[in-house]
């Protein structure tokens, strides 16, 4: 891309356009140290990586902690302006500011942390009154990853609920114009390549990932076993390429397929009903809009088809916001997540891939309800209280009347 090859056209890329400055930014020699030419990175039988690919890989590093310490900045701003107790504010922000060290390689080495950097500006934007701006940085995210599209939503109805419909629509076309200007001159320069693209996002299969797949997977282990003692034996499960250029493994056998149909009935339903109990509800517009915007990534990673590693970096800006004991109570399911993707990622994923055996199948399970846990705590209704710890719910309500005087 440097040397003028333009995505799409010139070559295929995976992602969304707005994700190319991830790419490209590395290899510039302000942020590489030096020049990039020439990188070879030494897989199998080749040498190992040379000084170009080293400079590279430290300048991506680099690139990765910067945008880390921006979204350090941006929760703190968002938590000061939602007036937390000072305690709260340093659990919270200690928890993403250890992220690196609780997830490593799935952090430092992928570029989701760009998007979720937008996530963390779109969310301190809006809680300051500035939804417009919101609403921009959701447009730029959804053109760097697409799921921050998902939060639109969720955004929507907070502005509604604060400013009424005129608001609502300038965050709507703020975002969605800002989407079009990334994505419109590689789509003028490329049609054919960048709808593909695009539409890559939403092939493959169920990936063995997956919370659904590694209950199957486990399913399968726990019928083998009754098997012994005269049960029908379990239909065999495998795994396979993704095709269509994607670098995944996705689960086959029999039922496979129709639960990935029931995947994302389940998914389409459960995101609607989590957006129309954002529109219903009475309580704090601006707390909702962190918990409801937190629950609805929760939801995608748990009901999804497609769950990689990496995919935790998502919540690293949204978990640490939600107020009251239904925040520490995701909090701590975020770090038992991270560790255990720690744990599963890259060694164990590899087994699993080749063997689907138990004993990383059962990992990948464990992993996989830690998420399912936040999921359920961040859309659980009232039984979970919503006032911080170690504040009068007088003192709560005092504080919401407050800012709502001051929107």
């Amino acid at each position: 891309m440097l040397e003028g090859a333009v995505p799409y056209r010139d070559f295929s890329m995976e992602y969304p356009p707005a994700a190319s400055l991830m790419f490209v930014l590395p290899a510039t020699p302000i942020i590489a140290g030096g020049s990039t030419r020439g990188v070879q990175w030494g897989q199998g039988a080749h040498p190992p990586p040379n000084g170009a690919a080293r400079r590279y890989y430290r300048g991506f590093t680099l690139l990765i902690l910067l945008l880390m310490g921006a979204i350090v900045v941006f929760t703190a701003l968002t938590l000061s302006a939602l007036r937390r107790p000072a305690w709260i504010v340093v659990l919270a922000l200690a928890v993403v500011a250890s992220s690196p060290l609780l997830l490593h390689r799935v952090l430092t080495e992928r570029f989701d942390v760009w998007p979720a950097t937008l996530t963390a500006a779109a969310l301190a934007a809006t809680v300051r009154g500035r939804y417009w701006l919101g609403g921009i940085c959701v447009g730029l995210g959804a053109a760097a990853k697409v799921y921050p599209a998902l939060l639109l939503p969720v955004l929507l109805v907070s502005a509604f609920r604060q400013r009424g419909v005129r608001e609502a629509a300038l965050v709507a076309m703020a975002a969605i114009a800002t989407a079009a200007v990334v994505v419109l001159p590689f789509a003028i320069t490329s049609p054919s390549g960048t709808w593909d693209a695009l539409r890559l996002q939403f092939r493959g299969g169920l990936q063995i990932e997956t919370l659904a797949s590694s209950v199957l997977v486990m399913g399968g282990h726990a019928g083998e076993l009754l098997a012994k003692i005269g049960f029908p034996p379990p239909s065999h499960l495998t795994t396979r390429g993704a095709g269509h250029g994607l670098n995944r493994s996705d689960l086959a056998g029999a039922g496979v397929e129709a639960t990935k149909a029931v995947m994302n009935v389940l998914l389409a339903g459960a995101l609607l009903a989590l957006w129309i109990s954002a529109a219903r509800s009475r309580r704090d517009p601006l707390e909702d809009l962190l918990r409801y915007a937190a629950a609805t990534v929760a939801i995608l990673l748990v009901l999804g088809t497609v769950l990689s590693p990496q995919y935790l970096v998502w919540l690293i800006p949204l978990v640490p916001l939600v107020a009251g004991r239904r925040g520490l109570a995701a909090m701590g399911l975020f770090v038992v997540a991270a560790v255990l993707t720690y744990a599963w990622f890259p060694d164990q994923y590899r087994e699993f891939q080749d063997s689907l055996l138990a004993g990383q199948g059962s990992l990948l399970l464990a992993r996989n309800l830690a998420l399912l846990g936040i999921a359920v705590v961040l859309v659980f209704p009232r039984g979970v209280s919503e006032a911080a710890p170690g504040r009068a719910a007088d003192d709560v309500a005092r504080a919401v009347a407050e800012r709502q005087a001051t929107t």
